[in-house]
């Protein structure tokens, strides 16, 4: 696909990066030359130095023959009009990142997506949502849902007390969780392992699930022995994001938010109902014994210093919480702080946006699908067509490729687990995880 990026910011850089892992034709534009030049050292792109609203510079970049624009910008003003420009030149699909949530909001007489913008962004929302999610599924990662909401995805650490350590599917001591969910992918070091009935899971495995939200509830209930509810999340910083995160975690968790700035914490109070705000730093050991820092407390560091919300991090794993997760803006600080296991999970509100654009693009282009972050491979959503070789035929007896398999299936409404004696019928929606390299063959079978 041809795809143009206005902004070449961190949000830019990092869609970017992931894009042209897969093959895309990237064009970045962007008025600042120095940090085109720096994108330019690292990433096979094209750029064009100018304004992403500029008529001249659209052309130059040649805008009218995108499939994809993304505009990322630090202004949302630049980043709709230039999506409008696009729209209004022929380009396929519109992304536009927006700061302002007031932009999000549909009404009778403007809606953006009306206007020609396909998808509109605002990245503290995703990685608020994100960072939920975490909170509901304490030692999941990367959890989402597909079949709007009737099937999860998560992935769980295999650790020296799981009981999936060193035994195959068959051999667990509870079958019947096993057979409701389906695991679909092992990330072994930096490998991919599909999972058979004889594969043996190892320590440190990061294993992939698909089941209904109750059923992998159910499965982490018992797979994470270790791991507790969260009675308490403690939020730490007060901006837009820690406030974000806050009106969504209130509803499901005993929430107090800490803030430093007088003002900016009556704002929160005035915007929050249960949540209890405490004009406080959280980097003083009062601040957190004020906020009941306990071993069944999720402290989420959230304030606009990196170094800060590590610190954070780190003052809250001495006061007893049981997890901790940090905000980091710098991209290139990610990984090392994963590596290091300062925290127990790191958020980046540029990583939670490319996360986002990437599952909206795949499911353009197969139906619905989602990009699997931690792993080299992805979830496709097919539907067995009426008349098609695969209608009435039994799952065990389709030929996929080595590193592909059926996770599950919706039947009118209805989620079926891809067993495989189940019979795959005319207007089933089969979800398959697939490793990239082998998305033509599962599409050759299904089309």
């Amino acid at each position: 696909m041809r795809i143009v990026i206005i902004g070449a910011g961190n949000a830019g850089r990092q869609l970017a990066m992931r894009l042209c892992e897969e093959k895309h034709s990237v064009v970045m534009v962007d008025a600042d030359a120095s940090r085109l030049a720096e994108a330019e050292a690292g990433l096979d792109i094209l750029s064009v130095c100018g304004e992403g609203t500029h008529p001249t510079v659209l052309q130059e970049a040649q805008v009218e023959r995108a499939d994809l624009l993304i505009a990322v910008t630090d202004s949302d003003e630049v980043n709709i009009l230039s999506c409008l420009m696009a729209h209004a030149a022929g380009a396929k699909g519109k992304i536009a990142r927006v700061v302002d949530p007031a932009f999000l909001a549909e009404t009778e007489t403007y809606d953006l997506q009306r206007m020609g913008i396909d998808l509109v962004i605002n990245q503290k929302q995703e990685c608020a949502r994100e960072v939920f999610n975490m909170l509901l599924m304490p030692g999941a990662y990367e959890v989402f849902d597909l079949f709007d909401g009737q099937v999860m995805v998560a992935g769980c650490r295999v650790t020296a007390v799981s009981p999936l350590l060193d035994r195959t599917p068959a051999e667990c001591n509870r079958l019947d969780l096993m057979q409701e969910v389906r695991a679909i992918a092992i990330r072994r070091g930096d490998d991919l392992v599909v999972p058979r009935g004889n594969t043996t899971f190892e320590q440190n495995d990061l294993v992939y699930i698909v089941g209904t939200r109750e059923q992998i509830t159910s499965f982490f209930t018992w797979v994470s022995p270790d791991v507790k509810p969260f009675e308490r999340v403690v939020i730490g910083g007060g901006g837009d994001l820690g406030l974000m995160l806050a009106q969504v975690v209130e509803k499901d968790f005993d929430c107090v938010l800490l803030e430093l700035d007088e003002s900016r914490a009556v704002a929160c109070s005035a915007e929050l109902d249960s949540t209890l705000v405490l004009r406080a730093d959280a980097l003083t050991e009062s601040a957190m014994e004020e906020a009941g820092i306990h071993d069944q407390t999720a402290f989420i560091a959230l304030t606009g210093d990196d170094e800060n919300n590590i610190m954070n991090c780190l003052l809250a794993q001495k006061m007893g919480a049981a997890f901790t997760a940090t905000q980091i803006a710098r991209t290139d600080f990610v990984p090392v702080v994963e590596q290091l296991y300062l925290v127990n999970r790191v958020v980046s509100p540029y990583i939670s946006t490319t996360h986002t654009i990437l599952h909206w693009l795949r499911s353009k282009r197969v139906r619905a699908a989602a990009l699997l972050h931690n792993l080299p491979g992805e979830l496709l959503d097919m539907v067995v067509a009426p008349g098609h070789e695969i209608d009435g035929i039994c799952i065990k007896d389709i030929s996929l490729p080595e590193r592909s398999v059926i996770a599950t299936v919706l039947r009118e409404q209805a989620v079926h687990t891809a067993i495989g004696d189940l019979q795959l019928l005319a207007g089933d929606r089969v979800l398959v995880f697939t490793h990239a390299d082998e998305v033509g063959k599962i599409r050759t079978i299904f089309q």
